[in-house]
């Protein structure tokens, strides 16, 4: 799933819109660092904070690289930098490689703030460096631009009056694509030459850009249908190579380029910082780190519990702690530009637990077992017959050869605090529920599409692609898959692609069953079946318009019997993307919300006793009528100049829903009276 951004229209016209340009910043309260990268390390960007974006398929503006996936030679931190490099290579298809890193997954979303980045950034024909943002529910069911975009800075090169300018801009959806952006350029030199601080502040009126601390753009996103841009937005960094805006390389460009990322920043106002670490651990855990925002203007001040030993950090932003027996409270004394803070952080004790695989492999050898590293302590590990033990027995963590079928490992530890216990459930890799595989999916019941059983290729799913084109869950396995639609979803799926997932039916009946799908066109074809027996038939997958627009389709009345054990999904023509699977005894099928309005179809009268009429249909529809509830109530066939009789319908508002074989439409309401 892609963004359409279309840089080749730079005009819009604003209708009930005041923009207000180049005025003094108004007076703010005090920013507060509420999250920040200063890259103070070394190899690949820290995973807690960047996700990389993958694919060469153009990112909707007919770009030229490819993003690669956790590969230091697009994508580095080396110097107390982030280095974002673009080269010349021929990689999956593409002539150009680069990195595209986003902070999505990994929750870091803000909602207004002062957010920078002090930046060395490429230059040439056809480079196109990004700093900017989108709104999170980008990935979450709606489509762009209606998920708002901020452009902190954006630089197109190619010589004068492009190596030495920076765009700010701002992209919403007001009946369509809606832009407006302003610009800055040096007076003397290209933004290659030296770091240059690029910074936006954003409040509930507006949006202000400046470069160096200077404003350079002001936009008020005060009117109604810019509501886009009062709503959480997560970060991009990127290089494109080519474009619709930049134009392509030529042989003036010179490969590689770079971008040079010194720190990102956000602050906020009116936010109290606050410590991260762990709220509960396990009684005398050793090494455990708490720490606040990190920045050499702050100082800092630890206080932990008289049993807890301070191993390092005192005076940092971040602490490393061996704990004690009993719960406590890990203090920070704060002093930052705004104020004085005491900021707390309540910590409890929890269970032992012992972290590893839970399905392996048959035989499988070298699997890691471990549990928190506690203070004077002793461990005893208690495993299955046969099970060949590869390290130190008397330890934290151990190495081990699995056996041929399921098992326990049990554990006994003696430390500074008495005496704990933990063990685990181990089972070799067959088709088993997912995410517990003591716990079928219950119908009736709501499933994840991503759910698919543990087994892997052949056995819980068929992938016709064996790599995962994520972002997405399960990342390890062979299917696509995506955050979207409020959740996640099965995404880029093929003809012949199939999903299984273990049921536990609560009794034998008819139940209904509802399907969120998103597809651009309306070629995809799904069925389902239970224990190998298909209860749907071919069901159409209509199109939605748009590959992250989901709407929800609905099948009436399968039968599932309580000694079904196993949902298959078979994929009859692809070409769509699936959410979660809803089986219930009713569904209200809510078509209405999801579907579109052809506003050159209506019905008349509106207000009818006998019979309704649709005009400017020019061919045979199926129809349905469904009550405020979505209940559908009657249905059947409406031809040209023909009608539908509601004599048989209860006084109340009702809706007609036609299918034109492309989309539904709903081509109106009406109100039956007696």
């Amino acid at each position: 799933m892609n963004f359409k951004k279309a840089y080749n229209n730079l005009t819009i016209i604003f209708s009930a819109i005041i923009l207000t340009a180049y005025l003094p910043g108004k007076a703010q309260s005090c920013y507060e660092l509420v999250w920040s990268d200063e890259f103070n390390y070394t190899g690949l960007p820290d995973s807690t904070n960047w996700t990389h974006e993958v694919g060469g398929s153009g990112w909707g503006n007919n770009e030229l690289q490819y993003y690669t996936e956790k590969r230091t030679e697009n994508a580095r931190v080396e110097d107390g930098k982030l280095i974002i490099e673009a080269r010349e290579e021929s990689y999956q298809g593409s002539d150009y490689t680069s990195a595209r890193l986003i902070t999505y997954p990994s929750g870091n979303y803000w909602q207004y703030g002062k957010i920078e980045a002090r930046m060395k950034l490429p230059y040439g024909q056809g480079i196109w460096p990004a700093f900017w943002m989108l709104g999170r529910n980008f990935f979450e069911g709606t489509g762009w631009p209606a998920c708002g975009e901020i452009d902190i800075m954006e630089m197109i090169g190619g010589g004068e009056g492009r190596d030495d300018k920076v765009h700010g801009t701002i992209h919403w959806d007001n009946n369509g694509h809606a832009q407006y952006g302003g610009s800055k350029q040096l007076s003397e030199g290209i933004f290659a030459d030296a770091f240059h601080v690029f910074s936006i502040e954003w409040d509930d009126t507006e949006i202000r850009w400046f470069l160096d601390g200077v404003q350079y753009h002001i936009v008020d996103i005060t009117p109604s249908h810019m509501t886009e841009l009062h709503q959480q937005f997560f970060l991009i960094l990127n290089i494109a190579v080519g474009g619709n805006w930049p134009g392509n390389p030529n042989a003036s460009t010179v490969f590689p380029q770079t971008m040079e990322i010194d720190y990102i920043r956000v602050y906020q106002q009116d936010v109290t910082p606050e410590i991260q670490g762990d709220t509960l651990v396990v009684a005398g855990s050793k090494s455990l780190t708490y720490s606040v925002v990190e920045s050499d203007s702050l100082s800092y001040n630890w206080i932990i519990p008289e049993e807890a030993v301070l191993l390092d950090g005192q005076g940092t932003h971040e602490i490393t702690v061996d704990w004690g027996c009993d719960t406590g409270t890990v203090v920070c004394e704060l002093t930052t530009e705004c104020q004085e803070y005491v900021l707390t952080r309540k910590v409890g004790i929890t269970d032992m637990k012992i972290t590893g695989k839970e399905i392996v492999d048959e035989s499988e050898a070298g699997l890691q077992y471990s549990v928190a590293d506690t203070r004077e302590a002793t461990y005893s590990w208690i495993f299955p017959d046969g099970i060949a033990v590869n390290s130190n027995p008397d330890s934290n963590s151990i190495n081990i050869d699995w056996i041929d079928k399921d098992g326990v490992i049990k554990l006994s530890v003696d430390n500074l605090c008495g005496t704990d216990s933990a063990l685990k459930q181990i089972y070799v890799l067959r088709q088993l529920p997912f995410p517990d595989p003591t716990q079928p999916h219950l119908i009736p019941g709501a499933i994840s599409s991503t759910h698919y059983d543990y087994g892997g290729e052949g056995v819980a799913y068929h992938d016709n692609d064996a790599a995962n084109q994520g972002p997405g869950p399960r990342q390890e396995e062979g299917v696509d898959t995506e955050y979207n639609d409020g959740g996640e979803n099965v995404g880029w799926i093929l003809t012949g692609e199939w999903l299984e997932y273990t049921v536990e039916v609560e009794e034998s009946k008819t139940y209904d069953v509802e399907i969120r799908v998103a597809s651009p066109n309306n070629s995809g074809k799904l069925s389902l079946s239970f224990n190998g027996t298909n209860v749907s038939g071919d069901i159409s997958v209509p199109s939605t318009g748009a590959w992250d627009n989901f709407a929800s389709i609905y099948v009436k009345d399968i039968q599932i019997n309580d000694n079904d054990t196993i949902l298959r999904v078979d994929i009859v023509n692809g070409g769509f993307n699936m959410g979660q699977l809803l089986f219930a005894d009713s569904i209200p099928t809510t078509h209405v919300r999801d579907i579109e309005n052809k506003n050159d179809l209506f019905i008349y009268p509106t207000v009818a006793s006998t019979a309704i009429f649709v005009e400017n249909i020019t061919r045979e529809h199926n129809y349905s009528v469904s009550d405020l509830t979505g209940r559908i109530v009657k249905n059947g066939t409406l031809s040209p100049g023909s009608f539908i009789p509601v004599d048989d319908l209860t006084q109340g508002i009702y809706f007609l829903i036609l299918d034109d074989s492309e989309n539904l439409i709903v081509s109106g309401k009406f109100y039956k009276v007696e």
